[in-house]
């Protein structure tokens, strides 16, 4: 994609977690397997092997699963009310970013909140922002596993206190823990984060004036100021995305490329 800084070289400690990840890519296209064409909505077509590897690579290294970088906007079925609301968010990224701003995408389950959190990251990526996306049952593993251990410690603080933008997925469905550990390590990151404008992207089951139930009032105080609030409804996205990716196939249509 024109304009795009995705040519831009991962560092080699990423490069090597995304090897561990995904050991084809050192030799393999993602898409066309060396073939050197590949079918998509109907036409046989070029494949660019090398924008595919470093898509892929970049992707990966930002923590974007392979199902969200074979798709797209263009893929959206869903609330177009949400949808417009995403749209506003990366047509003004610059201002957003730079000013701390992140996004709150809360609704029921299964309405494609993930969907559009992880295309808004895919977005930034393409654009050279440093970015990462995980659950926040993993944010909580990652952060009890740096105890006693330094060098867990500082590959946290870069993923989940330095990169630029993070996506902190399914808000909620951690449970509950002792010593109250999500709330507190909820607030440490979030607020750190907030105080030096890096926006945090989140998606959940609960509604915004919610959150203080479950993660204190501090924690509310901060996403009401540094985030916008957008609620997602509709039917199972999941089970529409399903559908149309079954005709793909049924077509012929091996994968789809990476964009």
């Amino acid at each position: 994609m024109s304009g795009d800084s995705i040519d831009l070289a991962l560092s080699t400690e990423e490069a090597e977690r995304v090897y561990q990840v995904w050991p084809d890519l050192k030799t393999t296209c993602p898409t066309c397997a060396n073939k050197g064409t590949y079918r998509w909505q109907g036409k046989d077509r070029n494949c660019d092997c090398q924008r595919q590897k470093q898509l892929a690579k970049h992707y990966t290294a930002a923590g974007i699963g392979k199902i969200f970088q074979r798709s797209s906007v263009a893929d959206w079925h869903g609330d177009e009310e949400a949808y417009k609301a995403v749209d506003h968010y990366l047509q003004n990224w610059e201002a957003y970013v730079d000013r701390g701003m992140g996004v709150i995408l809360w609704g029921p389950l299964g309405t494609g909140k993930t969907f559009l959190a992880n295309m808004i990251l895919k977005h930034l990526v393409r654009q050279g922002v440093r970015c990462y996306a995980t659950t926040f049952s993993k944010m909580i593993e990652a952060f009890t596993a740096t105890w006693g251990d330094k060098s867990k410690k500082q590959w946290f603080e870069d993923r989940f206190m330095y990169t630029q933008v993070l996506l902190l997925d399914d808000l909620g469905k951690e449970g509950r823990s002792s010593h109250n550990l999500p709330q507190t390590t909820f607030d440490h990151i979030l607020r750190d984060r907030a105080q030096n404008a890096r926006p945090t992207i989140l998606t959940t089951n609960i509604e915004p004036d919610n959150l203080d139930l479950g993660y204190g009032g501090a924690v509310l105080s901060q996403l009401k100021r540094s985030c916008f609030h957008v609620e997602v409804k509709g039917a199972d996205y999941g089970l529409i995305n399903f559908r149309l990716e079954n005709d793909e196939v049924d077509v012929g249509e091996k994968r789809r490329p990476i964009v």
